[in-house]
């Protein structure tokens, strides 16, 4: 018993605190799944404010060279004089609507700035359709991607339809970036940007660490060229290593001309700024664990100290009925002895009745002190049988004569059918006290019936009993509950009615022990009433 509400009071600690911890972790999961989406659109909106300014810094110098090469005269000395005088131009081309080299001269000598030039694009010159097609290499290590938006010149470069782009490839550790335009007459003009005054151009559009500190935070970015190599960082997150071995959270390609370009976010785990929501839950989960187990506790010392008390009134009722078994028996013996003297001498009929009734309570009376005793031993767990050879049929027989004068006084006819003559091995006196509680009920509660079926049978190694009334019955609903101690039935059934509420509980313990059950079954054809089936384990022979 004990056990068992120990079982109970941990189940009262432990199932709210799993079900909250469980509610608890899909919350938290939730927020961390909707602070995730934030923290990601958040990071890509950076993302995208660093791409749209260096975005808009290669659309001013597309702006600015467009109107440059409506200016320029396309002669080679003007064009010196340009080269000269533009800070971010380092050299200039043009071509004939041919394809055919026009500056820098085929004819005239070369400055060794140019000279440097052919060598660096010597690829666009053996393949000059590359500008046009909007593809480029140096050794396919760097396709050109064309601007979105700009105008592609289409296949037939005959059509004088006005053209640009970028065009972007390696030379050495250099990034070089052509612009790349066509006048009304056809010709090609390209300019080669100052790789040098470029990268300092985007470096200098870019933020610096201290500048972004509240608004990245524990963060940092980072800007790779094609080939991994890192061109700018910034933001506050110092710990190089950590930056190496993190994988950033959000990668993000420029946009044309630098689309090989990366951009990429840095920052601790998620899961690590998180922390303070599991401490949170954590502490709440213990908080409330603390709680319901004071709680529980609290239940288990009521739960004890009720159960020493009942238990105390147990051994007190027990010590009672221990006492007045002895002096009961005795009243008992004595009014027997009595009732055969007056059956002999006295023909009044008056004290004989009064005699009479005097037996039958005491009998009743020891009946109850009996129940007492044995369940007082069946909560100690020493309720135990004594076998002995004997018949079922002639305990059974002895039992009803014993109650014949109370049911007969209540208009109960006993009709009872013999089928177990065989000796075997059985408890008389657990038997006997089954059925003393079985007909004690149907004299207390079925004697509107009028009628009461005793009968029994014996197969194998079982004997069985069936004591079966025609009174009001017992409903579908308490048929289980009736065997609990102490319980009794609230409708009319009990009403006026006295009793302990644990005849049926010793019964059934009693047949259990006995290797059997009692259970109460349905009677033939649905009729009234109620029927108790009694079994028991008895070998033949009366052998145990």
């Amino acid at each position: 018993m004990r056990s068992k509400a120990l079982i109970a009071l941990a189940l009262i600690v432990l199932l709210p605190v799993a079900a909250l911890g469980w509610l608890g972790l899909r919350v938290l999961g939730s927020e961390q799944q909707t602070l995730q989406n934030r923290v990601q659109a958040l990071i890509n909106t950076q993302l995208n404010s660093v791409d749209e300014t260096l975005a808009s810094y290669f659309a001013a110098r597309q702006s600015e060279l467009l109107a440059d090469a409506q200016r320029l005269a396309v002669e080679t000395d003007a064009l010196r004089q340009y080269v000269q005088r533009a800070g971010r131009v380092r050299q200039v081309f043009v071509m004939d609507a041919k394809g055919e080299r026009v500056h820098p001269p085929r004819v005239a000598p070369l400055s060794e700035a140019e000279q440097r030039f052919l060598q660096r694009s010597a690829e666009i010159w053996r393949n000059r359709d590359i500008l046009y097609q909007g593809g480029g290499s140096t050794g396919a290590e760097s396709p050109l991607t064309p601007s979105l938006g700009s105008a592609r010149e289409p296949a037939n470069r005959a059509q004088s339809v006005p053209a640009h782009g970028w065009y972007v490839w390696h030379w050495g550790a250099e990034t070089d970036l052509i612009f790349w335009t066509r006048d009304a007459s056809s010709r090609l003009i390209g300019f080669e940007l100052e790789p040098a005054r470029v990268m300092a151009d985007l470096i200098g559009l870019l933020p610096v660490s201290d500048d972004v500190k509240d608004r990245l935070g524990d963060a940092r970015m980072r800007l790779s060229d094609d080939r991994g190599r890192i061109v700018y960082q910034w933001g506050a997150w110092h710990d190089v290593k950590q930056t190496e071995a993190a994988k950033p959270l959000a990668v993000r390609p420029l946009g044309h001309p630098l689309g090989s370009w990366k951009l990429a976010y840095y920052a601790a785990p998620l899961a690590q700024k998180s922390g303070a929501g599991w401490f949170i839950m954590a502490s709440i989960l213990g908080a409330l664990a603390f709680a319901l187990g004071g709680l529980a506790l609290y239940l288990y010392r009521e739960h004890t100290r009720e159960i020493r008390n009942a238990q105390q009134r147990v051994n007190f009722v027990n010590q009672v009925s221990h006492e007045l078994k002895t002096p009961l028996t005795n009243i008992r013996m004595y009014a027997e002895l009595l009732a055969d003297q007056l059956g002999e001498h006295d023909d009044d009929s008056k004290p004989r009745r009064y005699l009479g009734v005097i037996v039958a309570e005491s009998q009743r009376l020891s009946r109850l002190i009996l129940n007492v005793l044995n369940f007082a031993r069946l909560q100690r767990e020493r309720l135990q049988l004594h076998r002995q050879p004997g018949r079922v049929d002639d305990v059974v027989s002895a039992t009803l004569n014993s109650f014949r004068p109370a049911l007969e006084a209540k208009g109960l006819v006993v009709n009872f059918r013999p089928n177990a003559p065989q000796a075997v091995s059985l408890d008389a006196d657990a038997l006997e006290q089954i059925l003393n509680n079985l007909l004690s009920n149907v004299e207390k509660y079925a004697a509107a019936g009028g009628r009461l079926e005793v009968a029994t049978s014996h197969a194998g190694t079982h004997s069985q009993v069936t004591v079966r009334d025609y009174g009001p019955g017992i409903p579908a609903r308490e048929r289980e509950r009736i065997f609990a101690p102490f319980y009794r039935l609230s409708d009319r059934l009990s009403d006026g009615v006295t009793g302990t509420g644990i005849g049926l509980t010793i019964a059934r313990e009693l047949a259990r022990l006995h290797g059997g059950e009692l259970r109460l079954i349905e009677g033939d054809n649905g009729a009234a009433g109620a029927c108790f089936q009694l079994s028991l384990r008895t070998a033949e022979g009366g052998q145990p």
